[in-house]
């Protein structure tokens, strides 16, 4: 069994054990050739198994796994890499700091029919993906259904159900059984159950199975009626349990029928005609209330305000302005904007930021300070696809209402950026209790902007803060900050400030 601290393949470090089931530990872990986190999972083989079998499973899993690698998609957990130090394989995957649908059932109860379906349907599109590509999933269950911090929804363990179905692994000592309502058995469709091979019918009964649980709070019973369903869910309910799989609903159907009952997607920007101010302007900016969850700063801000018509890009930072840039209101005849330097990150981001600030670097963030530590612009970026901005800010939104004494929303909503999806908030609070580590102090008011940008590979979360009574003096600065920004996919030109 692995150890924190521990180095596997001369790349993959284990920092802190994560879970323990029958097949082994996940662990969080660190690449250190590409210096990101990482989840690891330690499979643990059966002790009493001879060279052979090993040999077998070992095979299985590294088969498994190296067909999963192939999947790309924004709503499954990608899997990285799989190696085997010593006599143990290990499974590298994206880490994904998050609640299992199981938990959020467990502990907040079941789900309105309507986001659940929602919630389906985003598993079901990751599953048509993958069986496009010949992949089945073979161990669809809400324990594997991944409602992350930043908003998405995604389909994790690809590429590990040999480990997690195999019967060689009920006999694993130590590792305990599986909780009721969430062990594998519990969601394998009647013909899996029975020995039959992992098929497309198969991981859409799971499905069913899994959609189920988050409506009732239940698994399925073996084949009794649906009453406990709610009336809308039925048909489609039906339609993937049932016993037969030449009985069963295909992905499409299911798909069409979930799409009914879920609530329809918020309205797309749009222009008023050719040369007119968008509806919805994209302007924003970060500001940071640091609250860290599963490792991960979770809160930042952004705000909005029209944005400056007619701008071109030039070939120096004075000269680069976003589309999505705030511009000041009434500011005070002392705001001027501060002088800047540019900072590149080996990460591949680019930020222009006040050149006399102090930078502070932490595992998950970049940050420069005011030499009077009261202000404060933050960078996070990382590797997560099919971010949706909104939602991770309203989420952020709801974890920081209980430590504020005060708070006051500006705004909060999407908005049309350059670099992909993005959306701001702004607000303002004072903080219930001080705290050092964020330069916060206790009984003082501060402004946030925070600005959160999904593009095809990353998200960047950019964070503005500062006491309110300094807010006004500063905003220019912040202005041109926001609208320097380049994430990891895009390639900057300009020269330093």
């Amino acid at each position: 069994m692995g150890t924190a601290g521990q180095l596997i393949v001369r790349r993959y470090r284990l920092v802190r054990a994560l879970g323990h089931g029958r097949t082994g530990l996940v662990w969080e872990g660190r690449d250190t050739l590409l210096d990101r986190p990482v989840a690891i999972r330690e499979v643990l083989l059966p002790p009493d198994l001879g060279e052979t079998a090993r040999l077998r499973l070992v095979q299985q899993i590294s088969r498994e796994a190296r067909q999963a690698e192939r999947l790309r998609h924004p709503h499954i957990a990608a899997v990285y890499d799989v190696a085997e130090d010593g006599d143990t394989p290990y499974i590298v995957t994206e880490l994904v700091p998050s609640r299992s649908l199981d938990g959020v059932v467990s502990g907040d109860g079941p789900l309105p029919p309507a986001e659940a379906a929602r919630i389906a349907r985003t598993v079901l599109s990751a599953l048509t993906h993958a069986h496009a590509a010949g992949v089945r999933h073979g161990d669809v269950r809400p324990a594997n259904v991944l409602l992350a911090h930043d908003g998405r929804v995604l389909l994790a363990d690809f590429g590990v159900s040999v480990p997690a179905t195999d019967p060689a692994f009920a006999r694993t000592p130590g590792t305990g059984s599986p909780s009721a309502g969430r062990g594998t058995e519990t969601y394998l469709a009647p013909e899996r159950a029975a020995g039959g091979p992992r098929t497309v019918a198969a991981d859409l009964w799971s499905l069913g199975a899994t959609l189920h649980l988050a409506v009732t709070g239940e698994p399925p019973t073996s084949a009794g009626p649906l009453e406990d369903v709610p009336g809308e869910l039925r048909a489609v309910l039906t339609g993937l349990l049932a016993r037969e799989p030449r009985r069963r609903i295909d992905a499409e159907t299911a798909d069409r029928l979930l799409a009914e009952i879920e609530p329809p997607a918020p309205p797309r920007p749009v222009r008023r005609g050719p040369g007119r101010a968008r509806l919805i302007t994209g302007i924003a900016a970060a500001v940071l209330v640091a609250c860290v969850l599963g490792g991960w700063a979770v809160l930042r801000s952004g705000g909005e305000s029209r944005a400056s018509a007619g701008t071109s890009a030039g070939t120096s930072a004075e000269a680069v302005t976003s589309p999505a840039t705030p511009v000041p209101v009434s500011p005070s005849a002392s705001a001027r904007r501060l002088k800047l330097k540019w900072h590149t990150s080996d990460a591949g981001w680019r930020a222009g930021v006040p050149r006399d600030w102090t930078r502070e670097e932490r595992p998950y963030s970049t940050s420069w300070r005011s030499r009077d530590g009261g202000a404060a612009f933050t960078v996070e970026v990382t590797a997560q696809r099919g971010t949706d901005p909104l939602a991770a800010l309203g989420e952020a939104e709801e974890i920081l209402r209980p430590v504020a004494k005060t708070y006051r929303k500006l705004r909060l909503r999407a908005v049309t950026g350059e670099h992909g999806p993005s959306a701001d908030w702004e607000f303002t609070w004072t903080p219930r209790k001080a705290s050092a580590r964020d330069h916060l102090a206790k009984g003082v008011e501060y402004h946030q902007y925070r600005r959160v940008i999904s593009t095809g590979t990353t998200t960047s979360v950019l964070t503005w803060t500062a006491p309110a009574a300094d807010w006004d003096t500063l905003r220019p600065t912040l202005v041109k900050v926001l609208s320097l920004f380049q994430p990891p996919s895009i390639v900057p030109t300009p020269a330093a400030a």
